[in-house]
This record gives C-alpha cells, sequence and structure tokens, in this order.
C-alpha cells in the first residue's frame, strides 16, 4: 500500500471514529417510531406488562421482572437489536401465559419502551419487521 493509500485509509478512519462519517447503522436515537403508537398500547401495558414490571405494582413477596427503562434497561439492551426486543417481548411475553401478544403488539410495546427511554419519535411507526433487526440499541 503506497503512502497516499495509507494516509487515505488513517484519515478515513479518524473520520468514522470521530463521528464526522455518519454510521450507516440505525439506532434508535433516529426516530424509529411515532409517540402515537406508544400511546395507543399504555393501556396493554397497564394490564399485561406493569404487574411484573412496574415495582410498584408487583405483588409483595415476588422479586420484579427487570426494568424497562433507565440506565440498567440500556445497559443490558447495549449494540442489541429492537428486532431481539420486539421479539423477546412477542415470544415470551407475558411469562405467565394469561395471554399472546401479536407481531404489532411487541412493535406498539418496544415503541413505549423507547418513548419512556426518551429515545426521539420520528415519521413512521415502528413495525415488527426485518427492519427492526437492524435497529441498534444505544445509550
Amino acid at each position: 500500500m503506497g503512502v497516499r493509500a495509507t494516509l487515505f485509509t488513517a484519515a478515513l478512519a479518524l473520520l468514522a471514529t470521530s463521528g464526522l462519517i455518519a454510521s450507516s447503522q440505525k439506532t434508535v436515537k433516529d426516530g424509529v417510531y411515532t409517540k402515537a403508537q406508544a400511546e395507543r398500547v399504555t393501556e396493554t401495558y397497564g394490564k399485561v406488562c406493569a404487574n411484573c414490571h412496574d415495582p410498584a405494582k408487583v405483588a409483595a413477596g415476588k422479586k420484579p421482572a427487570p426494568p424497562l427503562a433507565g440506565d440498567l434497561f440500556l445497559d443490558s439492551w447495549k449494540d442489541r437489536t429492537v428486532g431481539e426486543l420486539m421479539a423477546t417481548i412477542k415470544l415470551t411475553m407475558p411469562n405467565d401465559g394469561s395471554m399472546t401478544l401479536t407481531a404489532d403488539d411487541a412493535a406498539d410495546l418496544t415503541a413505549l419502551i423507547l418513548l419512556n427511554n426518551k429515545f426521539p419519535e420520528g415519521k413512521d411507526p415502528l413495525k415488527y419487521d426485518d427492519a427492526g433487526k437492524k435497529i441498534v440499541f444505544v445509550k
């Protein structure tokens, strides 16, 4: 590799690590859900999720499920995808088997989680499809 090519490669690496070149990786900071989508599922969250995930509503003597907002949540999902979260919600929640969530429910609940973690809203609702598999959680 010539001197010019080496300098060019080094310059690109420096620009990429400094954030001056935008990453093609979409993240939760890119507005991947709508506020209306998140708000339409608040009743479902209250009926299905809060009894385990909201420490104030967990039955006495029962251990709360992992939090869905805040540093602990973000640390556990950092560098994982929104698609993974949606699949976890759809396939394993609620873990008492009291109901079955649809793909749309999982997408909407994920939107609510993004809203509660103060990620920016976008113009289009989050969908339970391959695109969600490429959206990465960042803090």
